[in-house]
């Protein structure tokens, strides 16, 4: 049985480019190497140019990664952040089933790897240490929108 695992375990495509930007996401440092591999090896890659990716107020379906491109995220029609390579957006209202918070869209072309609500829901919430991140990771960029919305600086 060694030498059938070996054989199927070498046949096995690891998607390193993924599974490298996925492991630089906050939400996933606490998540196994295995899960991680999993969830690199079922994301879905999309493109946009100069268009909207998601709408405020809309329903979350899809947790997404910025892997390629520049993202605009615009509150109440005033951006208030430019998100880039390995940033991340979504997370709120797949975790907290709420409306869309912002409108992110794309400036120029954008590559982006997304997940489903069931897939990114199980990932960060499965255990109890990737649950703790993910609320203190959603407490902070919560902490930060309505800092934004108050007049602040965003990044």
């Amino acid at each position: 049985s060694r030498r059938m695992l070996r054989l199927l375990d070498g046949r096995s495509v690891v998607p390193e480019r993924e599974l490298a930007l996925f492991s630089s996401v906050s939400l996933f440092k606490p998540l196994s190497g295995i899960l991680l591999e999993r969830l690199a090896a079922r994301c879905h890659a999309s493109t946009a140019c100069d268009e909207t990716i998601i709408r405020e107020g809309e329903d979350g379906d899809k947790f997404y990664v910025i892997d390629e491109g520049k993202v605009a995220v615009s509150v109440a029609g005033k951006q208030v952040a430019v998100l880039g390579h390995g940033d991340y957006f979504g997370e709120i209202a797949l975790l907290r089933d709420v409306p869309r918070m912002a409108t992110c869209s794309a400036v120029g072309p954008v590559k982006l790897l997304s997940m489903s609500r069931l897939e990114f829901r199980a990932a960060v919430l499965g255990t109890s240490g990737s649950a703790e991140v993910t609320e203190a990771e959603m407490g902070r960029r919560l902490t930060q929108a309505a800092d934004r919305s108050a007049g602040s600086p965003g990044r």
